[in-house]
């Protein structure tokens, strides 16, 4: 073999491994197991976190909205009080709209209604790919457009969300309409393609920018979806509400610095807790009773809370 067969068989394996990589990384990341929703309710249960006869109790409607993306959301609305106070809730990645119950408890004895959902692909959602706020962006804009339809174009609105759902959130506030009073992230990511990073430096280490290149290519191939477009940092000074960032330190799959990026870059009211203990998505579980305090601090310095809670 000579210096030019030599060069063409390793060009060609080169190409080989790197169409294999970005076929499975994008396959990985479209369609990130799912934890089992039957898994996730006894999981809730057992840390009492989910109370299934206090919850039941509430009388939760359940609703099918209709995505612009082509397939149903399934959600469940909670009307506890007359007035037109919400509360909307994103969950993260794996999870599903159970995992919500938890906040919609503190945000219920605050005073607000409450609508849990399924984003796409989670739960009884339709959807086939998981796109990390992409697409699931305009999955809230269809929750909220039910809101208004159902309950009146008056009604107002905040908005919190945990990893996935957090971006999520903070995509819908700066790109599409930022409608809501008041928005809470928790563990968001400041972009998809820094989380990648931090995966694939971490597991491969390996550089990762020519990689990221590769996946994003067979991710717009498949579902038109592109890692770089998935950067609530770019966007975040758009939001002219307030808003709590909220993320644990110990937090190891997204570090809590994405979401001090976000605050520094956040224009306006903004408030911040970064606490000491919990992992990813954790702040709560961990810190129940700091975390409603901080909540409601939170809700107090910009006069959000319902009328008959002041």
């Amino acid at each position: 073999m000579n210096w030019k067969q030599a060069a063409l068989v390793t060009s060609l394996a080169t190409t080989g491994a790197l169409v294999t990589t970005g076929l499975l990384a994008s396959n990985y990341i479209l369609n990130f197991k799912l934890r089992d929703v039957e898994v996730i309710r006894r999981r809730e249960i057992k840390a009492k976190r989910l109370d299934e006869k206090a919850y039941y109790a509430l009388k939760p409607k359940q609703v099918t909205i209709s995505s612009k993306n082509g397939y149903n959301i399934e959600a469940e609305v909670i009307k506890k009080y007359p007035h037109k106070k919400w509360m909307i809730f994103c969950h993260g990645v794996t999870e599903n709209r159970i995992t919500s119950i938890k906040y919609m408890n503190l945000f219920l004895e605050l005073g607000f209604n409450a609508i849990i959902f399924d984003h796409r692909r989670h739960g009884s959602s339709g959807g086939v790919y998981s796109t990390y706020g992409y697409y699931e962006k305009f999955d809230l804009e269809a929750v909220i457009l039910h809101l208004k339809e159902h309950y009146g174009y008056d009604v107002e609105f905040g908005i919190h969300g945990e990893s996935m759902g957090a971006a999520t959130m903070l995509l819908y506030a700066g790109e599409l309409a930022s409608e809501a009073e008041f928005y809470i992230s928790d563990c968001s990511f400041s972009s998809f393609e820094r989380v990648l990073t931090h995966i694939i430096g971490a597991r491969l280490k390996i550089g990762s920018g020519f990689l990221l290149y590769i996946i994003n290519i067979f991710l717009r191939m498949r579902s038109k979806f592109s890692l770089y477009a998935v950067s609530p940092i770019k966007i975040v000074e758009n939001i002219e509400q307030p808003v709590l960032f909220i993320h644990s330190k110990p937090d190891t799959f997204i570090p809590y610095t994405h979401s001090v990026d976000l605050y520094n870059k956040k224009r306006g009211p903004k408030m911040k807790w970064y606490p000491e203990y919990g992992g990813h998505a954790a702040s709560y579980n961990v810190n129940p009773v700091t975390y409603r305090k901080k909540v409601t601090e939170f809700l107090e310095s910009y006069h959000l809370l319902p009328e008959q809670q002041k």
